[in-house]
């Protein structure tokens, strides 16, 4: 299975909510002295679940001189320069048309690039079991967190019943809400409601089918790129990706699916979306032990 595992990483956004800490850093390429970037650690992250090859991070084409600035970063991955911002939906496609083009019974995981994670064993672990359920059963899976408090400055995923028998950590996804009140938050917490961390695994070709479903005329576009070859295919995007039609992943996409699966990990991950000034101080103040540790 994991000679068809691809990483894939949404790196192409500026970041703004962070200027106050980055200054005209975008947040995933910003460095807090010495430490690594929220890039570089995302990589590291997934680096013992595929190789350099199958490591793709999207940036945006004014990142190149960011991406200089991370000695060795082009060697753990292979950098990806998006044209320009038509929207996440196109982000993701423009992300995961090499694998389908070269590997269509590939298994994807997609992930942001700003997130913080303590336990990054048990981070591999639930997503080398979900990709074991998607390889068998197919579908898509979204990765939600134990909910530490009543945050209303998330994005929340209310479950429903379970998946079968092979996992008590999967169970279908009833809707999503997204930033609710802080009265609804609580309500969300005590129902069992999870945090959306926005990390995903499917089939390729399954998470290619949602965008058919959600997003046609979008959709087409990066299927007739991907029977060209990879020269044709980046004079052709160039040519055409000013006039792509915008549209939000989470909102127009998976938001308007209805057999997504969700896969909850537990509280001691220790995950936190470093979205904001507030969220990255109290995630650096986190003990770091559990951030070692083997796949």
């Amino acid at each position: 299975m994991t000679s068809h595992l691809w990483t894939v990483i949404l790196a192409a956004g500026a970041g703004r909510r962070l200027t106050s800490v980055t200054g005209t850093v975008p947040k995933q390429f910003w460095r807090s002295g010495l430490a690594p970037s929220l890039l570089e650690m995302t990589i590291d992250r997934f680096a013992p679940l595929a190789p350099p090859e199958h490591t793709l991070v999207v940036v945006d084409r004014s990142h190149v001189s960011h991406v200089q600035t991370h000695p060795g970063l082009e060697t753990a991955a292979r950098i990806l320069y998006q044209p320009l911002d038509r929207g996440t939906a196109a982000g993701v496609l423009y992300a995961i048309l090499p694998v389908l083009a070269s590997d269509p019974d590939a298994i994807v995981v997609l992930s942001p690039s700003d997130h913080g994670v303590n336990d990054e064993a048990q981070f591999r672990s639930g997503i080398l079991e979900a990709a074991r359920h998607v390889r068998v059963r197919g579908g898509v899976v979204l990765f939600g967190v134990e909910a530490e408090d009543d945050r209303d400055d998330y994005g929340w995923i209310v479950q429903g019943a379970r998946v079968g028998s092979t996992s008590p950590r999967l169970r279908r996804v009833v809707h999503f809400e997204e930033k609710p009140t802080p009265v609804r938050a609580a309500s969300l917490r005590a129902s069992g409601a999870i945090w959306n961390t926005m990390v995903l695994v499917a089939r390729v070709r399954d998470l290619f089918a949602l965008f058919e479903r959600a997003t046609p005329e979008l959709a087409q576009v990066f299927e007739d790129a991907a029977g060209l070859s990879t020269a044709d295919r980046a004079h052709f995007l160039a040519a055409v990706y000013s006039g792509l039609p915008t549209f939000d992943f989470s909102h127009h996409v998976l938001g308007s699916v209805t057999d997504l699966i969700a896969y909850e990990w537990p509280a001691s991950l220790g995950w936190s979306d470093l979205g904001t000034p507030a969220r990255l101080e109290h995630w650096r103040a986190r003990p770091r032990a559990r951030r070692i540790g083997a796949a």
